[in-house]
């Protein structure tokens, strides 16, 4: 994760960045939903004509890191951030580029560099109404949720969390599994997924989500359906309705400074685990 993630636990933790991670505390939760004052803003943007910005890649072996430029294509759903607002417009935004496929970031991929899996951001981008349009968070997407979810009930140590397959349901609409190697770029994770599928149709039922997509995704448990046409395999997503909270432990301040808010679901009978929310102990 480089210096461009904005997420407000990484805010606060950037003052003490010394500070030694001692292992958290995790502990079982009833709520079924963060508190109001935990949930991350989100928003959600569709491109009108294709984007140009850059992301952010690393070689771990040469401790290099390079912005390279990716176009976003007309008619794609983004998560965004608002960066600079005048006069209640919104002028300028960033797009969480750990919210997008492979298929719109492979143009940044270089040999010995890696994308990165997690809360990366694009460059700043010119915002009007010309270019975006302020959308619904897809239905494909979970409540609260970037998107990113970790194999498993819940990591082991803050930020050092994501060792086990992450499974991405991306903003444009992809399902992707990467399996995680220790060893492999900066965070266990390969450029390019081992499975991935196009979202051609979403059915929401009660705690449950239906992904139906062409072809199989490696590493997933989805069922085929049909036998022809876009709608072959289903996946379901099933929310749990179990909160799972990390207490961030600050060696510095030899406190507890903040704590992370984790979902779990059933995705085809494997459970993973999605950040959900996060908040300051100060509050």
């Amino acid at each position: 994760m480089n210096l461009k993630s904005s997420r407000l636990i990484l805010m606060l933790l950037a003052t003490a960045f010394t500070m030694a991670m001692f292992p958290t505390q995790t502990y079982a939760k009833k709520e079924v939903s963060p508190p109001k004052s935990a949930q991350l803003s989100e928003y959600y943007f569709k491109t009108k004509k294709p984007i140009r910005t850059w992301i952010g890649v690393d070689n771990p072996t040469a401790h290099m890191f390079q912005s390279r430029w990716i176009t976003i294509p007309k008619g794609t759903v983004v998560s965004g951030h608002p960066i600079e607002v005048k006069n209640k417009q919104i002028k300028k935004i960033t797009v969480v580029a750990s919210s997008l496929s492979y298929q719109v970031k492979k143009a940044a991929v270089m040999p010995g560099y890696y994308l990165e899996a997690w809360q990366d951001l694009t460059g700043d981008i010119k915002y009007s109404n010309a270019r975006f349009e302020k959308v619904k968070k897809p239905q494909y997407m979970v409540p609260y949720s970037d998107g990113n979810f970790y194999l498993g009930t819940s990591p082991k140590e803050y930020p050092d969390t994501f060792l086990s397959d992450r499974l991405m349901i991306t903003s444009d609409g992809y399902v992707e599994l990467y399996h995680y190697q220790a060893g492999v770029g900066p965070e266990g994770f390969g450029n390019k997924p081992m499975g991935s599928a196009k979202i051609t149709k979403t059915i929401a039922k009660k705690n449950s989500r239906y992904l139906y997509y062409r072809h199989h995704v490696t590493g997933l448990d989805d069922k085929r359906v049909h036998k022809t046409g876009k709608y072959q395999y289903r996946l379901k997503v099933a929310d749990k309705d179990d909160i799972k909270t990390q207490t961030i432990w600050d060696d510095g301040q030899q406190s507890f400074v903040a704590r992370i808010y984790y979902a779990h679901y059933d995705v085809g009978g494997v459970t993973y685990y999605t950040e959900v929310g996060e908040k300051p102990l100060s509050d």
